[in-house]
């Protein structure tokens, strides 16, 4: 394939400013492209830091839940502790 030169474009200007846009398009679509990667792998690391975040947090309350538990299991052995010195 051979690429049109200076004398083409000048007999057709038309063909020049076709090639010249088809240029300019492959230019901006890679770009994009390439923009896209980043971005996305710019989330991905947010994300992960996030997820992170969250695991500690789900880590924590899960414990808080274990405690609070055994509390209501001492409380409600309290309680019934306290219904059959009633009765």
């Amino acid at each position: 394939m051979k690429l049109p030169g200076f004398n083409d474009f000048k007999e057709n200007p038309t063909t020049a400013i076709a090639f010249i846009l088809v240029v300019a398009i492959g230019y901006l679509y890679m770009d994009q492209k390439t923009l896209h990667a980043a971005q996305l792998q710019s989330e991905k690391e947010s994300c992960a830091r996030i997820e992170a975040g969250l695991q500690d947090r789900v880590s924590t309350l899960e414990q808080t839940i274990i405690r609070y538990e055994d509390k209501l299991e001492e409380i409600n052995e309290k309680l019934l502790e306290c219904l059959d010195s009633r009765n």
